[in-house]
């Protein structure tokens, strides 16, 4: 197991890792991301993640096609870069659809649920845990990043997984060691006094 680093280390340093070494995942890590990631909390604490961990390349490779198809129709395909996407940033998001089969792991966080519409208060069950499992893996030496596109072909990736129809998929997470050309942090983010109010909104004293 990598040793470990301190909280607010993971939380300062951590950022998307879209391009990953070959090595292999442990199981023992997996676990351990699964674990932190069930310490989350969750409306009424029911719990009603659920966590798909994906090995098989060939599974992989589908989804990646699927994640690749929704690329192109949000961006219009990876020739030319998207308007309001940064060129790098784009470059790493056409690299990670391209090459998806290849990463080590996917994790697909999904949520239980009712079976009505979507919405933010379900995200709310959910995405904590996402988090959690995000920064487990910067604390272990391990990159991902909080993927989505994947959801424009939400009933094509469920039929292929095999998931029930009472569960949404919410977020599909690669994982892996982070490739020399994808670090971690130092992250660019606004400062606290551009994004805090007091007491009524836009009071900023």
């Amino acid at each position: 197991m990598p040793e470990e680093i301190g909280l607010f280390e993971a939380m300062y340093s951590q950022r998307a890792v879209r391009e990953f070494k070959p090595d292999p995942v442990p199981d023992e890590v997996i676990h351990k991301l699964i674990e932190a990631a069930t310490k989350a909390p969750s409306g009424s604490n029911r719990q009603g993640w659920k966590f798909l961990v994906i090995r098989d390349v060939e599974l992989k490779r589908k989804i990646g096609e699927f994640y690749n198809r929704a690329r192109e129709s949000r961006y219009g395909g990876g020739a030319a870069p998207a308007s309001n996407i940064p060129p790098r940033r784009q470059a790493a998001s056409n690299y990670m659809a391209e090459h998806m089969h290849e990463v080590p792991v996917l994790i697909l966080a999904c949520i239980e649920h009712d079976g009505g519409p979507s919405t933010m208060s379900r995200g709310g069950s959910i995405y904590p845990a996402v988090q959690n499992l995000l920064l487990a893996a910067r604390g272990l030496g391990l990159g991902s990043v909080i993927t989505s596109l994947h959801k424009q072909y939400e009933d094509e990736v469920k039929a292929l997984l095999g998931i029930p129809d009472n569960v949404e998929t919410a977020a599909l997470l690669p994982i892996g060691y982070p490739a020399r050309r994808s670090p971690y942090g130092p992250t660019t983010r606004a400062p606290v006094e551009e994004v805090t109010y007091y007491d009524k909104w836009g009071a900023t004293a």
